[in-house]
């Protein structure tokens, strides 16, 4: 009973963290709509058919040019995961890279307590269909990144794609 107590404890006091920096992101958000310049206006863009994409540490955000007239939509939000949050943004850097065929957003979250942080990848070629990466694999002595399907439930990679050095 004294373990459920101390659980439940544990749960209540990361969901108030949690909570408190939704609320400090969310003014962080607010004073920077204030601005004349929208957030993304500070970052180099990954441009792909006349489209520019901007990566935040969670979040991918597609850039739209129609007349002069510049519109932005958020189009992937990174899962969530539970007990982390993601990493204060830089508000010079764009977590995206483009490798020809794929974006691919480098995620940054802290774990709630302890301090650590972690390092995610997750990819799309078509902006719809979207793969994390779950590390390398090895084929006949050649190295690959393995990637996988996101929301998939299997352990093994949908693709894989040979690392060049």
């Amino acid at each position: 009973m004294h373990h459920l107590k101390n659980l439940f404890l544990v749960i209540v006091c990361t969901s108030q963290l949690m909570a408190c920096s939704e609320n400090e992101i969310t003014a962080n958000e607010k004073k920077r709509a204030s601005l004349t310049i929208p957030w993304w206006g500070f970052v180099k863009p990954i441009v792909i058919n006349g489209n520019e994409f901007y990566g935040k540490t969670c979040s991918v955000t597609r850039v739209i040019n129609d007349a002069g007239i510049k519109s932005a939509t958020i189009i992937f939000t990174v899962p969530d995961r539970l007990f982390t949050y993601c990493s204060q943004n830089d508000p010079n850097k764009n977590y995206l890279d483009y490798d020809g065929e794929y974006i691919i957003l480098h995620v940054h979250r802290q774990t709630v307590g302890a301090g650590s942080k972690t390092a995610e990848r997750y990819r799309s070629a078509d902006f719809k269909s979207w793969q994390e990466y779950i590390g390398v694999t090895w084929v006949n002595g050649d190295e690959y990144e393995a990637w996988r399907t996101l929301g998939s439930k299997s352990s093994k990679a949908d693709s894989r794609k040979k690392v060049v050095k």
